[in-house]
């Protein structure tokens, strides 16, 4: 008994061994692969995809402080797992620390996407080949999101793990994993909305499943022709059922099948392009033709499994990022949306191991998979909007599978053209590539050596890509960084996190805005006089009362405002209060600088003007000042054209009058004194105006307006009418 013991000890001994050996490689692939990647997020001195970091940022913030989920003090209702992940690290003090630790986390999270592609690889291939398909999932451009702070870090890994167990589930058809797989599938939605369609996924890989499988093979041996348009005439029944059940519950599927249809199409394909591009190509093209069973390849279970799996997720997939690209389009801009279809990638390198692994493919899903990935990368993507392979730009945020011609196009000055002719170059490769093993039949070493590089060059381009996504997002960071300056969270510093307004107007930027309410806890309200300041969170105007008090709603008593600081964007909002600090930041070219000010209680507003930019140049509506209250005294109103642009003198009307509060709102409602004048090129004028006591109003208006981009061609595109400033004396200086 005791050496039959020793024996089986001695056995289990050596299986740990040997199964703690072959975790090495996976494990230096996710350990290295990580290293590098939380490189790449230290490097990240700043977020900048706003508004989608700030979402989180203060919804995580909220449920860290009190437990519940708010934007800017408004409550929200959050299904979102991400929210409540980060707020575990929104307890730590300093913000530079928690978005470190945030990022560093997000990082090992999905770069964990590695173990169920692995997992789910070794259904069907060897252990090496699992292992480049775990590479490969784990190399793609948009793994760079995962220095981010947005869903996708714990959504792509998340949806993978969930490919396996709806696999796993038919394979094993065991308590177990069906539950698991039941359970991981109607959470998916919990940890990003779009896997709403991991239950859609699970369900369509059944049918695929009891569709193929030979009980059912041999059912429809028996049909005759009536039999098959019978049936084709149910699934398209089906489909329309389906949808217009969708239809009635989404407003997004509605408007886009009804009325988008053609979009669909074209966005899908976009989308489908950019990540092809993106995986370089070959892995595109054969996962797609993995889903065709090749001639004399044996049958077997787990390949139907992987292929239901695999098919009834890229049509899922593709399907919702076609409707989100479509829709997107007619409410807010023409995207191509990767950022959604990048959740089939893992599929589509276990397709490619699949195909590489056995040297056998299927010519008909050979030819359709290539004629469908070149006609992708050579005409849909080269005819894009805006720009061809979006290469006019730094990085598309989106689809981060066009970051490496990007990033050629800025170093190595590749052109759209360029880069087509090597698409289509590298588009004919992959299928020759692909082809090859069946035209090298009893030369094993050479057809061994061709499919070992065309593996080693798929995971170098993938891997390339990431890191010029990284690259193009960190140097966008480092411009962000630029833009607001350091010390970040100076108002932090000097408010100790008291309750803090961020006021302003003609905000066409918000860059600058979102950037000092990531650093800055304090940032509690977000408002602006004109309504040019947004979300995420409640960002509306303020109503005034005759004396200038700031509230919100209707109600004077229930809804004045008491913030204990406020950040005035310079140089037109005066608040009644001390000023304590000041912080330059860029904007439009151009250094100005913001002021924190100590404020009395409550809120109230001692001036403001609107229709002034930023840099100071009057807008297209004009410009209005508004004093509300105080004794008499002198308003300077100076006003200028530095510019020497081709354009004759115009004239300009300053009015003087009452001030009255019209629907919460200052407006000028009986003028009492009008001043004209004009003014010409290199010209500055200054006016000084005897104002009364109490409240009153002043509207400046220039009767022709210019636009420099007109003249100069450097992009400047707004309606300008003079450089305008406003200052209040109670005494006119004698100078």
């Amino acid at each position: 008994m005791s050496s039959l013991a020793s024996s089986r000890a001695g056995v289990r001994s050596a299986t740990l061994s040997d199964r703690l050996l072959d975790a090495v490689p996976l494990a230096s692939v996710y350990v290295w692969l990580s290293a590098v990647y939380i490189v790449e997020a230290w490097r990240r001195p700043t977020p900048w995809l706003f508004g989608d970091e700030l979402k989180f940022t203060q919804l995580g913030r909220s449920i860290a402080a009190t437990g519940h989920a708010a934007q800017r003090g408004t409550p929200q209702t959050v299904y979102a797992l991400y929210p409540y992940l980060t707020s575990l690290f929104w307890h730590i003090h300093s913000v530079a620390a928690a978005y470190a630790a945030i990022k560093y986390v997000d990082v090992l999270i999905m770069v964990a996407v590695v173990f169920p592609t692995y997992a789910l690889a070794r259904m069907i291939v060897g252990k090496t080949a699992a292992l480049f398909a775990a590479a490969g999932a784990a190399a793609i451009p948009s793994l760079a999101y995962s220095s981010y702070l947005v869903e996708e870090p714990i959504a792509y890994p998340y949806a993978a793990l969930c490919f396996y167990l709806i696999a796993k589930a038919f394979f094993t058809r065991t308590r177990g994993w069906i539950v698991g797989a039941i359970v991981a599938s109607l959470f998916a939605p919990v940890v990003r909305t779009e896997l709403a369609v991991v239950p859609a996924t699970f369900a369509l890989a059944g049918i695929f499943l009891a569709w193929s499988s030979e009980p059912a093979r041999r059912w429809r041996a028996h049909w005759s022709t009536g039999d098959w348009v019978g049936a084709i005439v149910l699934v398209f029944g089906a489909i329309f059922v389906l949808t217009g059940i969708a239809s009635r519950h989404s407003n997004e599927i509605q408007t886009v099948t009804r009325a988008y249809k053609h979009r669909q199409i074209i966005q899908g394909d976009w989308a489908a392009g950019a990540l092809a591009i993106g995986m370089g190509v070959l892995p595109f093209t054969a996962g797609l033709a993995a889903l065709f069973r090749a001639k004399g390849e044996q049958a077997s279970r787990e390949l139907r499994i992987f292929r239901s799996v695999a098919g009834a997720s890229i049509i899922a997939f593709g399907l919702y990022t076609a409707i989100k690209a479509a829709y997107l389009s007619t409410t807010f801009a023409t995207r191509v949306e990767e950022r959604n279809l990048m959740y089939i990638a893992p599929l589509l390198f276990i397709g490619t191991a699949l195909v590489l692994s056995r040297r056998r493919v299927s010519w008909i899903g050979l030819a359709a998979a290539g004629a469908y990935t070149l006609y992708l990368v050579a005409y849909a993507l080269y005819h894009v909007t805006q720009y061809p392979y979006q290469m006019g730009v730094q990085l598309y945020s989106d689809s981060l599978g066009f970051a490496i011609v990007e990033q050629a196009n800025r170093d190595i000055g590749w052109t759209p053209g360029f880069v087509r002719v090597l698409l289509i170059l590298m588009s004919a490769i992959s299928v020759l590539v692909l082809a090859a093993p069946a035209f090298l039949r009893g030369r094993t070493r050479v057809a061994t050596a061709v499919l070992a590089a065309a593996a080693v060059g798929v995971i170098g381009w993938n891997f390339t890509g990431e890191l010029a996504a990284a690259a193009g997002t960190n140097s966008i960071a480092r411009g962000a960084a630029e833009t607001l300056k350091r010390p970040f969270t100076w108002v932090d510093d000097a408010t100790g996190g008291a309750s803090t307004l961020y006021i302003g107007q003609e905000e066409v930027d918000q860059n600058p805005e979102w950037l000092l309410e990531f650093w800055n806890r304090s940032i509690t309200r977000v408002s602006s006089l004109d309504g040019t300041l947004g979300g995420p969170g409640l960002a509306g105007g303020p109503n005034f009362t005759r004396t200038g008090v700031l509230y919100q709603g209707n109600d004077i008593q229930a809804g004045a405002w008491r913030n204990a600081y406020a950040v005035e964007d310079l140089p037109c909002i005066r608040l009644a209060g001390k000023p304590v600090a000041s912080h330059p930041y860029r904007a439009g070219g151009l250094v100005l600088r913001w002021e924190l000010v100590k404020l009395d209680q409550p809120d109230r507003m001692v001036s403001d003007c609107m229709g002034i930019y930023a840099d100071g140049w009057t807008s297209a509506s004009d410009s209005n000042y508004f004093r509300y209250g105080g004794p008499a005294g002198w308003l300077r109103i100076a006003y200028s054209r530095p510019e020497n642009y081709p354009i004759p003198p115009t004239k300009v009307q300053i009015a003087l009058g009452t001030m009255k509060i019209v629907d919460q709102q200052p407006a000028l409602v009986q003028t009492t004194k009008t001043v004209n004048g004009s003014i010409g090129n290199l010209q500055s004028k200054i006016l000084w105006l005897r104002v009364p006591a109490g409240g009153f109003a002043v509207h400046f208006a220039v009767a022709k307006k210019f636009v420099p981009d007109d003249y100069d061609h450097r992009g400047d595109k707004r309606q300008l009418g003079v450089q305008l400033t406003y200052d209040w004396y109670s005494t006119r200086p004698h100078r």
